[in-house]
């Protein structure tokens, strides 16, 4: 799909239609999409007639120019007025409703702008309160459902009388090979199959591993009422910041006498060098009984650091089992509502969604620091009874307690 409308701008351009907007996840992304399937097929063209300025991310072919922007930076969208409006990868981009709202819909209106908006869905929720946008555009072009799957009435079908809707399998694709596509099927589960291989727009609701109802909240004055057992944090590490690079996430955790509290999250896509720096900083914010790392790629290049260098308690870990194995060992610890999450952060959403939206998420960095640390808790107290971890966490707990109160 993304190589075919990238071959489809090319033709309008061609034919005189300017400005042209495309907007994808990450600049990565759209590096990558512009070198894979734009470029072989310019290249077919005498090259004075078209230009690719990959410092400012535009392409210009005989006078047209198309613009190329990132979804996660909304703010360098606006301001502009398209002919022609590309969305790529909507299942992700389009859980961001204020991109659609508050930067693609007024520049439709300046050229009364075609929009094509395309990818795999992630379902029909981005949380259980909340329809994904996604779902919701593709359904005013389905003339015979609407959001609840029945019949449009007749004003309906008026209104969205300008939107039309298509949806294809893998196996439609010409250039793949069935057996292929067969084999990918059968090693994933029936829910995912109907999203990657058929593009439904699966309730993910009912899919994920995680169920939204399942978390608990708390505000302060609720943990503080009970005893505390002991602090921990949790690190999965990269170290690269480039917006294709996956994320660093540190989650602090509290251990009480009711369940597991989430006190902070930390979650950026850094280098080595601040990564090493943050790490210590949120050791002495929280000053946790352990820090879990795993002991894995870029995990062990700051266990030995900070093995050399400081006195923090440090946990080694290897996992023995795939992410999704180790997310369902850690499911029925939430199902039992021994999982607090904090009731005001930001965070809380971001955490929310991406651990309920695996495994067919975007990313999946929260969830293991999450289920390194559940896990981790679960075989030094067991899931049932989350007590002393040490002789000197119990002797310590009044202190403690006063700690997180001031």
């Amino acid at each position: 799909m993304t190589r075919g409308m990238a071959h489809f701008v090319i033709d309008k351009m061609i034919r005189g239609v300017t400005p042209i907007l495309w907007v994808d996840t990450i600049y990565g992304n759209i590096e990558r999409y512009v070198e894979r399937y734009f470029i072989p097929a310019l290249r077919q063209m005498p090259k004075y007639k078209w230009k690719y300025r990959k410092v400012i991310n535009d392409l210009k072919i005989k006078g047209c120019v198309c613009d190329f922007r990132s979804a996660d930076k909304p703010e360098n969208i606006e301001g502009f007025g398209y002919a022609l409006i590309i969305l790529n990868e909507a299942g992700i981009i389009l859980k961001n409703r204020r991109l659609w709202e508050e930067s693609i819909r007024p520049m439709i209106l300046d050229h009364k702008a075609d929009v094509i908006i395309g990818g795999t869905p992630k379902g029909k929720w981005v949380k259980s309160d909340e329809i994904h946008l996604f779902y919701e555009l593709f359904q005013r072009g389905n003339p015979r459902k609407d959001l609840q799957g029945a019949e449009q009435s007749t004003a309906e079908k008026r209104n969205n009388s300008n939107w039309k809707s298509f949806n294809f399998s893998t196996y439609d694709n010409p250039i793949l090979d069935p057996k292929e596509i067969d084999e990918l099927a059968g090693d994933i589960s029936p829910a995912l199959r109907d999203q990657e291989i058929y593009g439904k727009f699966i309730d993910r609701i009912e899919s994920g591993i995680i169920k939204g109802e399942w978390w608990k909240y708390y505000n302060e004055e609720e943990l503080f009422r009970q005893r505390i057992y002991g602090v921990f944090q949790s690190w999965d590490t990269a170290f690269k910041k480039n917006e294709e690079n996956d994320y660093s996430v540190c989650l602090t955790w509290v251990v009480a006498e009711s369940g597991y509290y989430l006190r902070d999250m930390f979650r950026k896509r850094i280098e080595y060098p601040e990564l090493k720096k943050t790490a210590i900083s949120l050791f002495e914010k929280y000053m946790p009984d352990k820090v879990v790392i795993e002991d894995l790629a870029s995990g062990q290049s700051l266990i030995q650091e900070m093995q050399r260098e400081t006195r923090i308690p440090l946990i080694k870990v290897r996992p023995d089992k795939d992410k999704t194995a180790r997310l369902n060992s850690a499911a029925p610890i939430v199902e039992a509502g021994r999982v607090f999450l904090p009731a005001g952060p930001d965070f809380t959403r971001e955490f929310r969604n991406e651990i309920e939206d695996f495994p067919g998420g975007e990313n999946d960095d929260i969830v293991d620091a999450f289920t390194q640390f559940i896990n981790e808790v679960k075989l030094k107290a067991g899931s049932r009874d989350p007590r002393i971890f040490t002789k000197s966490i119990k002797d310590m707990r009044n202190k403690r307690f006063n700690r997180y109160k001031k």
